[in-house]
């Protein structure tokens, strides 16, 4: 009936027709007969949807060389027979997906050499790299919610232009890291959706700025996620919501300013965080106190601005000095602190070449004795044309309330006075912790 029916229409309208789909069928053939479409040279789409087909002969698209679009959800087709797509040059869209085809010969996308988008959704149990060594122009692959368990990391090695790809859905546990060799072209990508099984995700090196709030959710048993050497500026609340086994989290190597207060609110298990090279300045006191289980921070080469503000902050990292991995060094001011896993606060000398005419030191305008943890002293007037590297310093306390002139020297300790009350002159010790 099915053949009968193609037959007598080719013969009416086969120089005109470009569009064809078959209507959804409970009962019939569960093949199509060389010659069904026949005669349709100007036919541009054929779909062929809800039927009981399990196959298609090879030959049977030979005369329909002109076809742009096929989409075959049968939901009953189980193979694809090679040379199947042979002569089909123009083909820039074919979707297979909602059928039973579990694999797939090497061959069988063989000539569809300008295709734009493949479809091959709920099938599939593995994925072959052969599969698209000829797909130079291919821009969508969709391979969502198949029974995959894993990916060849040179999966994607022969299609350049692939902007989007989708694997959410998939039984993948693991990815491998160099998964995406075109990422400079790749706009969009969907991991996610439900992958209960994976462990461990990395996303590093992707040139990613920014993810969708809500976009680990579905990653429940997630272990280790890694997010270094992208772009990333602000980290905000919610970010990382789902993964709530997480226990080693990277995200160094990007440009991160800032972190919300409770951004790791959700994260109990992590025990390590790595946050190096990115352009955080201060931190509020409280962001890490959601994780109770984290036993190494990495807050090294960043640029921290050691004033009034990181106070909190410092508080925090006194009670838990064991944390640091590697010493934080503040970049702002000049007399930079130290914080290391053993002392938060010390001190070492440096020179500092005065001019060679009189100048104005330095006057303390805060009534205090000792410097605050992670500060310096407020000053009225700074030394003039003064070199002072980016080290920390060695600070000495004098007995009169201030210092105006001095003849031309080398120094290799700047003197602060303190208002009161007057003392002895001493050297100030670095605080321990």
């Amino acid at each position: 009936l099915c053949h009968t029916f193609y037959f007598y229409l080719s013969r009416i309208v086969k120089k005109k027709l470009q569009f064809l789909a078959t209507l959804p069928t409970s009962a019939g053939t569960s093949s199509i007969e060389l010659g069904a479409f026949e005669g349709l040279v100007h036919l541009k789409l054929i779909e062929i949807s809800g039927s009981p087909l399990t196959s298609i002969p090879v030959g049977v698209f030979k005369d329909n060389g002109d076809l742009e679009i096929i989409i075959l959800k049968s939901k009953a087709l189980q193979r694809l027979e090679k040379g199947l797509f042979e002569g089909l040059k123009k083909v820039r869209e074919l979707q297979l997906h909602m059928n039973k085809i579990t694999t797939i010969k090497d061959e069988t996308f063989d000539g569809l050499d300008n295709l734009l988008m493949l479809h091959l959704a709920k099938n599939l149990s593995a994925v072959s790299t052969a599969w698209f060594s000829h797909m130079k122009e291919l821009r969508i692959l969709r391979l969502y919610e198949n029974q995959l368990t894993s990916v060849p990391e040179d999966l994607f090695q022969s299609l350049p232009s692939l902007k989007e790809i989708a694997l959410y859905g998939n039984k993948i546990t693991a990815l491998p890291q160099n998964l995406f060799p075109h990422k400079d072209k790749l706009n969009k990508l969907i991991l996610f959706g439900e992958m209960p099984k994976l462990t461990e995700l990395s996303l590093q090196q992707n040139n990613l700025s920014s993810l969708p709030t809500g976009i680990f959710g579905p990653l429940k048993k997630v272990k280790k996620l890694d997010l270094s050497k992208n772009h990333f500026a602000t980290i905000s609340a919610g970010f990382f919501d789902g993964p709530e086994k997480l226990t080693e989290l990277k995200l160094q190597n990007n440009e991160i300013l800032s972190l919300d207060s409770d951004v790791f609110e959700k994260l109990k298990s992590l025990t390590t965080l790595k946050l190096a090279h990115n352009n955080l300045q201060t931190l509020p006191g409280d962001v890490f106190e959601p994780l109770t289980k984290l036993k190494k921070l990495d807050l090294s080469n960043n640029p921290w601005r050691c004033n009034c503000n990181l106070i909190d902050f410092y508080s925090w990292m006194k009670a838990n000095t064991d944390k640091l991995t590697i010493k934080v060094v503040c970049q702002f001011p000049p007399t930079a602190t130290i914080l290391t896993t053993t002392t938060h606060l010390t001190t070492t000398p440096t020179t500092a070449t005065l001019p060679t005419t009189e100048a104005t030191i330095a006057t303390i305008t805060t009534p205090t004795t000792t410097l605050l943890p992670m500060t310096t002293p407020t000053v009225s007037t700074t030394l003039l044309a003064t070199t002072l590297p980016t080290t920390t310093m060695t600070t000495a306390m004098a007995t009169t309330t201030t210092m105006t002139t001095v003849p031309p020297t080398t120094a290799t300790k700047l003197h602060l006075q303190p208002l009161y009350p007057p003392q002895p002159q001493q050297q100030l010790q670095p605080q321990s912790v």
